[in-house]
């Protein structure tokens, strides 16, 4: 293929290469050069244009990309219109989209002009979504080349495997003083979870954590004709030979594979007994939260094969995001370093004028003082300042404070502070997570009235009741600030984008939110304009 400047008057029947303006109208770049636009260009007085001219072995961007859209495409799949070199695949059905890997990666290395887009493989689509684009990149390719591409697909294609109703049945296993909400959150969990494969629980079932009495649930189960039988067992599975695959192999099954790459997810146990596939659940599957389980239940609903092969082809984005609600979550710290305070304070105070609010005094001190000290004598193991705006004067009254708290206190520099408050929260918290506390209570540093005794009832009612994750002080029914954060959820702040904080958190995880009744409204007052300040002030 030829490309550049040619004389307009030599361009007909050759393929705009860039659009161009007429006094007749647009002619859209891609557009092969009829007589009649040639004689427009001339008339506007345009002389050269750029263009592209086919070889005899070069094949138009369209029949290209329809040649290879069309080898591609395999069952569950329909073609979109080829247009500006580009044919879309779209799923005919609900199902899984799947294919090798390196089918792509191959067909990406012949040549640049070639390219395809696809979605992850073993990826859960609805119907009518595009989950591959086949783009030729020139107005034209070499046929030698597109050949080339064609005979490396050696016949494999991209398919969607449409999803078949199943039915399952759930068995759970108990221990002595094993609370029965656990089992009924689990249910109604399963429940959801299967739905939105659609599958059925048909039954679930509950026996002691013992092989005798979970062989004879598994067997009644099967019998009753599931297709997937799920097991919880009270004790997550830790080796093949723990209860839930004995009794797998004792009724003349087969455990196929243990353990995932995937976390949540790692302690998954495959088996199968007869056209039943058992699933050992892992400790995550309590959890709505999306976890390696769903993977494999997705596989499975579309009736495709959960192999060893398949399972390892997970570690790679295998690393989900933290559950809040797992008994041992994997971020607590060791407990050596207790409970730090984190103090926001890299705020630029646009709205209190050319000030940084900071240092504004109140009852004789700045307000960043007010909270350092109600920090200082709070019981905390710690503290941690985020500086940002006007940081050396925030560092100068950290010092300060430093020397007369019963805790240290320390400063980090948010670089990015200017984004938003979930740039200085995943600053801190990413110090704090490293360093291994178990929890933090997060102080805004235009809040001068709240106390030590706030932060101490925070303290208080994490250690009373440590299965929940965020504790909001609230006073006469409303929420306020600061607010305890376990290090469960130190993963989900890491993700946090823009001015956000603990508040989207309590949106997002409902169940793991704890509120503490207190008796300051010091809580929701926050600094904002100068008139805000105050000329007293509670003691702290």
């Amino acid at each position: 293929m030829k490309f550049g400047d040619i004389p307009v008057e030599d361009s007909a029947g050759s393929l705009l290469a860039h659009s161009v303006r007429t006094s007749a109208g647009k002619i859209r770049k891609g557009q092969r050069l009829t007589a009649a636009l040639v004689q427009q260009l001339q008339a506007d007085g345009i002389a050269n244009i750029t263009v592209a001219q086919l070889d005899s072995d070069d094949i138009h961007e369209d029949e290209a990309a329809l040649q290879l859209a069309t080898a591609l495409a395999g069952e569950g799949l329909r073609l979109g219109k080829a247009s500006t070199g580009r044919v879309n695949l779209h799923a005919q059905t609900d199902g899984i989209c799947d294919f090798e890997r390196t089918l792509v990666y191959q067909a990406n290395l012949v040549n640049e002009g070639i390219t395809i887009a696809t979605v992850h493989p073993s990826t859960s689509v609805g119907k009518s979504r595009l989950v591959a684009t086949v783009k030729i990149i020139p107005y034209a390719v070499s046929k030698n080349a597109l050949q080339q591409v064609l005979a490396g697909l050696q016949g494999r294609q991209i398919r969607v495997h449409a999803t078949v109703p199943q039915r399952a049945a759930l068995i759970q296993t108990r221990l002595p003083g094993m609370r029965e909400s656990i089992l009924d959150k689990t249910v109604g969990v399963t429940r959801q979870r299967l739905l939105k494969q659609g599958a059925q629980l048909t039954s679930e079932r509950r026996v002691s954590h013992d092989v005798d009495e979970l062989v004879r649930a598994m067997s009644d189960a099967v019998e009753g004709g599931v297709d997937w039988l799920l097991v919880a067992g009270a004790s997550a599975i830790s080796d093949r030979q723990d209860i839930v695959p004995s009794a797998i192999v004792r009724l003349g099954g087969q455990v196929e594979h243990f353990g995932m790459p995937m976390d949540p997810g790692n302690l998954l146990l495959i088996g199968r007994l007869g056209n039943t596939s058992i699933i050992g659940l892992p400790g995550c599957a309590r959890s709505p939260k999306p976890n390696g389980l769903d993977k494999v239940l997705e596989r499975l609903s579309a009736r495709l094969p959960v192999s060893s092969g398949w399972i390892a082809s997970l570690g790679v984005g295998g690393l989900l995001h933290e559950i809040v609600d797992r008994p041992e979550p994997r971020v607590r710290g060791t407990g050596n370093l207790g409970v730090a305070a984190l103090v926001l304070a890299a705020g630029s105070s646009r709205r209190f004028g050319e000030h940084n609010k900071l240092l504004a005094t109140q009852t004789g001190k700045p307000l960043l003082t007010h909270v350092l000290d109600a920090v200082g004598h709070s019981g905390l193991d710690s503290a941690l300042v985020v500086t940002g705006h006007d940081a050396e004067s925030v560092e100068q009254l950290c010092q300060i404070a430093d020397q007369r708290a019963s805790l240290p206190i320390s400063t980090v520099h948010n670089a990015l502070h200017a984004s938003g408050m979930a740039s200085s929260l995943i600053c801190g918290i990413g110090e704090l997570g490293e360093a291994g506390v178990d929890a933090v209570i997060v102080c805004l540093a235009d809040m001068p009235e709240v106390t030590a005794s706030v932060m101490q009832s925070l303290l208080a009612a994490y250690r009373l009741n440590p299965g929940k994750a965020l504790y909001i002080p609230t006073y006469q029914g409303q929420r306020g600030n600061p607010v305890l954060i376990a290090a469960s959820l130190f993963d989900s702040v890491l993700r946090l984008e823009g001015d956000v904080g603990a508040r989207v958190l309590a949106r997002d995880f409902p169940d793991c939110v704890q509120e503490v009744p207190c008796d300051s409204a010091g809580i929701l007052k926050d600094i904002d304009e100068p008139s805000d300040l105050q000329p007293t002030m509670a003691a702290s």
